[in-house]
């Protein structure tokens, strides 16, 4: 997927966070793989976080608590090291963002909260 989208002249990243903001997380996380795959430098372990999370937010489309919890918090953590604003994104306040939804997701898990959604995060690019 990255590779079409490297061909029609789009940045995968910046194409991965638009299939992210419209909730469509399973194929951000696959253009976000393919990048991954061939980054070699520091960005890689980020990149690894945002996979996580995407996939985190898509167990969670699919009723799968457990998954969302678990990678919710392996790609936070993953994504922690690097500074608050990176690759153009505002880590920071994403990874706040995550870890909020991971309280949420464990309340809903524990019948703490009755509501069954959640409003998703969006990422914004600057640069």
């Amino acid at each position: 997927m990255a590779e079409a989208a490297e061909r029609q002249g789009l940045d995968p990243i910046q194409e991965a966070i638009r299939l992210f903001n419209e909730e469509h997380f399973f194929e951000a996380h696959e253009v976000l793989e393919d990048v991954w795959r061939v980054e070699r430098g520091e960005p890689r372990l980020f990149l690894q976080g945002l996979i996580q999370v995407c996939a985190a937010y898509h167990h969670f489309q699919n009723g799968n608590l457990v998954g969302a919890i678990t990678l919710l918090e392996r790609g936070s953590d993953k994504m922690r090291p690097y500074p608050p604003m990176y690759l153009g994104i505002d880590a920071k306040d994403l990874i706040a963002r995550f870890d909020a939804d991971r309280r949420r997701i464990e309340a809903m898990q524990r019948a703490e909260n009755s509501e069954v959604g959640l409003v998703f995060p969006r990422i914004e690019r600057t640069g």
